[in-house]
C-alpha cells in the first residue's frame, strides 16, 4: 500500500519523538548524542500535538509513521501557550539534572535542557515576514522519493485554508541538503532572518509549483 498523509494525533507522539531524534543531528540520527533521547522531540515535535494554534500531518506507510510536518498558525500564541502549559513541567523535570553529577548528561542533553529553560522567541523579523512557522522531518527510508514536497504541499494547503499568507522554518545551518531542498521548493532567506531561517508566501508556493 502506498504511503498516505493524514492529520497527526496524540497517538502519534511516540513515533514523532523517535523521528525527531533520528533526524535531529543536521538531518541525521542524534541517538549517539543523548543519554536522554526524548529531549529533541519534547522541544521540536510534541508541543505541536498539544498547544494552541498548532497543526500537524504525518506520513504513514503500512501503519508506521515515517515523517511529519508540524507547525503553528500564530507563533506568538504558540509561544505563550508553551510558556503557560508546556515548558514549566519540563523545566521542573530537567533543570535539576544540570546540577546532578549522577545524571550523566551529554553536551547535547545540556544544550537541549538549556533550550527548555530559556526557549528562544521568534525574532521581530521572522514575525514581520509571517506569523506562522513549520517543521518537517522524514526518516531516511522515505527521503528523496517526493514525500517531502508532498508534505510541504499539504502544509501549504492547510495554511491557505486558514487564511495564513506566508510561513517560515528553521534548520541547522550545517544541513546543506535541507537548505537545497527548501530552495528548490521556493523558500528563500528574507530581510533580517537569522542563519538557517527561510520562508515562503503561499502565493509564491502556488506560482513555483505550477
Amino acid at each position: 500500500m502506498a504511503p498516505i498523509i493524514r492529520p497527526a494525533t496524540k497517538a502519534d507522539m511516540s513515533a514523532l519523538s523517535n523521528i525527531c531524534l533520528l533526524t535531529a543531528n543536521a538531518g541525521t540520527s542524534s541517538e549517539h548524542l543523548h543519554s536522554h533521547p526524548a529531549l529533541p522531540g519534547l522541544i521540536y515535535a510534541l508541543p505541536y500535538l498539544s498547544l494552541e494554534s498548532t497543526w500537524g500531518f504525518v506520513l504513514e506507510n503500512d501503519g508506521e509513521v515515517v515523517g511529519y510536518t508540524l507547525g503553528a498558525f500564530d507563533t506568538r500564541k504558540f509561544e505563550e501557550s508553551a510558556e503557560a502549559g508546556w515548558w514549566p513541567s519540563l523545566r521542573a523535570r530537567y533543570t535539576p539534572l544540570l546540577q546532578d553529577s549522577d545524571a550523566a548528561l551529554t553536551p547535547a542533553d545540556k544544550a537541549y535542557i538549556n533550550t527548555i529553560i530559556t526557549f528562544p522567541r521568534a525574532s521581530d523579523a521572522m514575525m514581520a515576514f509571517a506569523p506562522a512557522h513549520l517543521h518537517i522531518d522524514i526518516l531516511p527510508s522515505h527521503q528523496r522519493q517526493g514525500w517531502g514536497r508532498k508534505l510541504i504541499a499539504r502544509a501549504m494547503e492547510n495554511l491557505k485554508e486558514n487564511d495564513v499568507k506566508s510561513v517560515w522554518l528553521g534548520m541547522d545551518p550545517k544541513n546543506t541538503e535541507a537548505a537545497a531542498f527548501y530552495s528548490r521548493l521556493g523558500f528563500r532567506k528574507f530581510e533580517g532572518a537569522e542563519e538557517g531561517i527561510m520562508g515562503i508566501a503561499v502565493h509564491e508556493w502556488e506560482e513555483h509549483t505550477v
